[in-house]
């Protein structure tokens, strides 16, 4: 979202006054309001049924919806250069509701499931540390990798001039964002993969048992 998102969000047309950068409330709002049905709604009736969606499972629909919304993310980039060559006008911000709120979600699951994890699985007097280390995996780790993926992908981001400059369309249109979108998807999708395998599964469900 920091990355990716913003580039392609600041060649689209404004909302009024909604732009690029406004557009990460979408994610915020997602958060809020999927959260409260699936918190109170959603888990709850699956409880009732005797139901429990392993950690991993959780890990595993998060990142599906991180590839959902990535997927999303690709539809309007090839949106973004359609309409660019046959009009020559940008399309609007709002095709980026999608992808933030598909994000959301995914968030809902699998970062409330490893703070939950780092939580109840830390011995009492590990669980300040637990948590603290959680968070640096969560949002540090991440935004480290983040960087590095966007700078050794450098080369997608450079208009026809070989430029770092595709904050505007006609530089966007030549350069290749939509190749990083392709790298995060298969991330994510290895992402729903190895939180799926068996051995994984067990082996998560061992420690939080004992």
């Amino acid at each position: 979202m920091a990355t990716t998102f913003i580039v392609q969000g600041s060649v689209m047309r404004n909302f009024g006054i909604v732009d690029a950068p406004m557009m990460n409330n979408a994610d915020a709002v997602s958060v809020l309001a999927f959260g409260y049905l699936i918190g109170n709604v959603l888990y709850p009736e699956l409880n009732r049924r005797g139901i429990k969606i392993p950690t991993t499972y959780k890990f595993a629909i998060g990142s599906a919806f991180g590839a959902w919304a990535v997927g999303c993310a690709i539809m309007t980039d090839y949106r973004v250069h359609r309409v660019y060559r046959e009009t020559g006008e940008a399309v609007t911000v709002l095709w980026q509701v999608f992808p933030y709120l598909l994000i959301g979600i995914g968030e809902i699951f699998a970062v409330s499931a490893a703070y939950e994890l780092a939580f109840t699985v830390a011995p009492a007097r590990m669980k300040s540390i637990a948590s603290a280390a959680n968070l640096f995996m969560v949002g540090g780790v991440p935004n480290v990798l983040c960087i590095l993926l966007y700078n050794a992908c450098g080369s997608w981001f450079l208009n026809a001039d070989g430029e770092a400059r595709i904050h505007k369309l006609h530089d966007y249109a030549s350069a290749r964002v939509v190749n990083c979108f392709w790298v995060v998807e298969a991330i994510s999708l290895f992402g729903v993969f190895i939180n799926v395998l068996p051995c994984v599964k067990n082996w998560v469900a061992d420690i939080e048992t004992s």
